[in-house]
């Protein structure tokens, strides 16, 4: 039989495929997000994400197909002559194939809708994984038999992604269809995609379609599908502002605009925040974040660049001190200065001059001696804390100073003073709050709490009046919910 293919699903290119090809082009010229996170073609999912196999038990399995309302969550076949639920059977080819069982679930759902479903037909079933049919292949062909059946599916095409994709692309930094890390390629969309790692390798070789002889590639659309499906069901998200740390220790990171940014030493996140901050997370979560720019030094370090200007580190800014004599009079200290090139600095913002009529250019707590409200000044301007509830939650080591009252009315006025990124907050409920971008992120249960890696000792009570003071953002939970349901026993499916 001619064109008959025998790679996963979209290997032959039929021209009903090229309206999607334009329509996809356009959404990918137009941001995606799912969750606040935005689709980067180049890095799907990462390498231990894919490889991940400790991420679900059988019945963790199990339980996720029961919430979803998933046929398969009470399908059962013959495998090797003994019924087995398709939970079990998911878990069992993962393990042999040391793959996550979270991806296996997503590309049943991408493939054959088979995680929804609540009555599939069977052929859904058995062409579970899409593995070896195409769009002009005849699935009664003899020689698919072999690969018929959801188990045979799932195997089938774990064993693909293992042994001809992965070790490929371990030893060889290529695959058949051409794709690797690092090798840039177009797509049909007229996308060019350069792999970030094997893992987004793997899921473009998955989905290749031959047209013709002359003719290869893939669309981006599939692997959005996927990666669509991948947030909804698995991704765990933290709120800019969280430190987060590998459960097995190691390297401290804060997470911003989406990235994670490598603090470089224990000295440069005590300059800024406390130990008691750090949220651990698995490896596999902690990769879903790509690398930002490095945090090399303390907060409010004086740098001096090799043309001589001094600058003073705030937050990602650095402000040139303007002269000697503001450097003198404002009390910076020679010794603490750090000679650093212009590649040590790279990446940092160049913000306003530090003048002497810029007060407390690190910021600082005062108070009138006359009146009893407390200001955060910063750069000349003041914030007035409506409550000490508030001053308490972002400063909870910093001393308030004393000052006339004339000196605080030089301040220019910036309004109410808000909680600190990053802050853990409840009010006169048991809601409780993560500060992310201005906006309070109520945090949907215990449960979610307690598995995303926070801390109760570290939620700080505040009045209602400070909460009303901001927006109230998205819920942070974990994903999938489903896993705090009760839910039936595998072994009630086996006879």
């Amino acid at each position: 039989m001619r064109n008959v293919c025998y790679q996963p699903k979209g290997m032959c290119y039929t021209r009903y495929m090229k309206w999607i090809s334009i329509l996809l082009l356009c959404l990918f010229l137009t941001p995606l997000s799912v969750n606040a996170l935005t689709f980067n073609p180049h890095h799907i999912i990462s390498d231990t994400e894919l490889e991940d196999v400790s991420t679900m038990t059988t019945q963790d399995i199990q339980t996720f197909l029961l919430s979803r309302g998933s046929y398969l969550s009470q399908y059962t076949e013959k495998v090797d002559g003994i019924t087995t639920p398709a939970s079990q059977i998911i878990s069992d080819v993962a393990h042999t194939y040391s793959l996550n069982p979270q991806f296996l679930l997503t590309m049943l759902q991408k493939e054959q809708s088979l995680v929804s479903a609540s009555h599939p037909s069977q052929d859904q079933l058995d062409w579970a994984m899409g593995f070896g049919v195409c769009d002009s292949c005849s699935k009664s062909d003899s020689r698919l038999l072999g690969v018929k059946g959801f188990a045979s599916q799932v195997n089938s095409a774990a064993e693909q992604v293992r042994s001809n994709y992965l070790r490929d692309l371990a030893s060889k930094g290529y695959t058949l269809s051409g794709w690797g890390p690092g090798i840039s390629k177009f797509t049909v969309d007229g996308i060019q995609v350069t792999p970030a790692n094997r893992a987004t390798a793997v899921l473009y070789t998955y989905n290749p379609y031959q047209g013709n002889t002359e003719v290869r590639g893939v669309s981006v659309g599939a692997n959005f599908n996927f990666w669509k499906l991948w947030q909804t069901f698995f991704a765990r998200l933290y709120p800019d502002g969280t430190i987060v740390q590998d459960e097995s220790g190691g390297s401290l990171y804060i997470l911003q605009d989406g990235k994670r940014r490598l603090f470089t030493s224990m000295s440069v996140f005590l300059s800024s925040y406390s130990p008691s901050q750090i949220v651990a997370v698995s490896k596999a979560d902690l990769e879903k974040y790509p690398l930002g720019t490095p945090i090399k030094f303390a907060q409010y370090s004086l740098l001096r660049v090799p043309k001589g200007t001094v600058y003073l580190l705030v937050g990602d800014m650095l402000r040139g001190i303007v002269s000697r004599e503001v450097f003198r009079v404002l009390g910076f200290n020679p010794d603490e200065v750090i000679s650093v090139s212009d590649a040590d600095v790279q990446g940092y913002t160049k913000g306003e001059l530090i003048t002497l009529k810029t007060a407390y250019p690190q910021g600082a707590l005062v108070q009138s001696n006359k009146t009893s409200p407390v200001y955060y000044v910063k750069n000349g301007v003041k914030q007035r804390a409506i409550d000490p509830s508030l001053v308490s939650a972002n400063f909870p080591y910093k001393k308030v100073s004393r000052i006339s009252a004339k000196e605080l009315a030089r301040f220019e006025d910036g309004g109410p003073l808000l909680l600190n990124e990053g802050v853990l907050v409840k009010g006169s409920k048991s809601e409780v709050y993560i500060v992310s971008h201005g906006a309070l992120r109520p945090i949907a249960s215990g449960n979610a709490f307690e598995a995303l890696g926070y801390h109760w000792e570290n939620v700080r009570t505040v009045r209602d009046s400070v909460l009303a003071l901001h927006l109230r953002g998205e819920n942070v939970d974990i994903v999938p919910e489903q896993y705090t349901i009760t839910t039936t026993s595998i072994s009630a499916l086996v006879p």
